[in-house]
């Protein structure tokens, strides 16, 4: 089923189906189970931790016209263009290296007309994303976007971009974005368990809402961990594993970007990424190289290190910073002892009953 809407109740039994208990497979075999051609797709995160693995996977198996939703994007939409993935594009930011001198990959293509675009800001692309997460049809936004050309220039979304209703208290006019519901979110994490139990931590940006709103979940990550592990830190889960499709063990699968704890930005790499895209045949260079060149991530890694060698590689490790842990503790004390003594009433549960009952505690029996 493809498409966006806000309906995400009947998708019940769909996600039924994709849901194993055990959910490590390979990148490859998550492509190929839960993207398919026209799907929407939205990349978690912006900016930091991007799951270059899991795109480069898609743009491998040849994904076709593609709805993809970035909030910012720096090189990875652009590697998605050169890939002919999309079909539509809806974002609120995309790096321009070197100002207008350059013409970009995303620049080439609009001009030839070879994708549709939607331009919103930040907060309105986020908020389509809460809205879809919440089963809201639609939520509110600063009426302020009124003044600017994201508000009256409307192309991929024309007639449904944004709407009005009218405020019930004050009977002013309050500008709404309508919510959606991606039919996938890539989304990649430190760690995560086996069952999906993705933790994430560092900027999390619209991570947690892009990935509730989204109807299949895959999650690539450094380390798969244990059970216990998952328990012991809940505050770093940014996505519970009932709405995770698949995981991915992926160490590196966010390099170039930064990810806290594990590495950080390769700015060199970046920076030849984007002299050898500035013309067509470069940007086919480069993702023959990098993309088609290597059959997945291990590969993508034994090739940088040839290439550049791995002390570089080395020099991009971070260096241990630890935070310090909270303390989950509680008494454990169940509400019933094996006696079945209640220690709140300190009476038994037929005593306690029998107890409500001579009070006036049940009704209609």
């Amino acid at each position: 089923m493809h498409g966006i809407d806000c309906h995400v109740g009947g998708e019940r039994k769909m996600l039924e189906k994709f849901m194993d208990r055990d959910k490590r497979m390979t990148a490859r075999e998550a492509v190929e189970r839960f993207v398919s051609d026209g799907d929407s797709l939205v990349i978690a995160n912006c900016l930091y931790a991007t799951p270059y693995a899991l795109l480069h996977e898609i743009i491998r198996q040849g994904k076709k016209d593609l709805t993809v939703f970035q909030q910012g994007g720096i090189d990875e939409l652009d590697q998605l263009i050169m890939g002919k993935c999309v079909r539509k594009l809806v974002m609120a930011y995309n790096f321009r290296v070197a100002g207008e001198r350059i013409e970009t990959v995303l620049e080439r293509a609009l001009r030839r007309g070879e994708l549709e675009i939607e331009d919103y800001s930040n907060y309105t692309l986020l908020t389509m994303l809460q809205a879809g997460a919440m089963g809201y049809p639609f939520l509110p936004v600063m009426s302020g976007i009124r003044e600017t050309d994201v508000y009256h220039v409307e192309r991929a979304f024309k007639g449904e971009k944004f709407g009005e209703v009218t405020c019930p208290f004050t009977g002013e006019k309050v500008v709404v974005v309508k919510g959606r519901n991606p039919d996938v979110a890539v989304l990649h994490v430190q760690r995560a368990d086996k069952f999906g139990n993705a933790q994430l931590w560092g900027a999390l940006i619209n991570s947690k809402w892009a990935c509730l709103a989204s109807k299949r979940v895959i999650v690539s990550c450094e380390q798969v961990v244990d059970e216990e592990t998952i328990l012991r830190t809940p505050h770093l889960t940014i996505v519970p594993g009932f709405r995770v499709c698949a995981v991915v063990e992926e160490p590196w699968g966010a390099h170039p970007s930064e990810l806290l704890g594990f590495y950080d930005y390769d700015m060199v790499f970046r920076s030849v990424y984007f002299m050898q895209t500035m013309s067509e045949e470069g940007g086919q260079a480069w993702m023959d190289e990098w993309v088609y060149g290597v059959e997945n991530r291990q590969k993508y890694l034994q090739h940088y290190v040839e290439r550049f060698g791995v002390r570089y590689l080395q020099e991009l490790r971070a260096k241990p910073y630890p935070s310090i842990p909270a303390d989950y503790g509680a008494t454990g004390r169940r509400a019933w002892d094996d006696n079945d003594v209640s220690f709140n009433f300190q009476m038994t549960r037929e005593e306690f009953l029998r107890a409500l009952e001579e009070k006036g505690g049940f009704v209609n029996g």
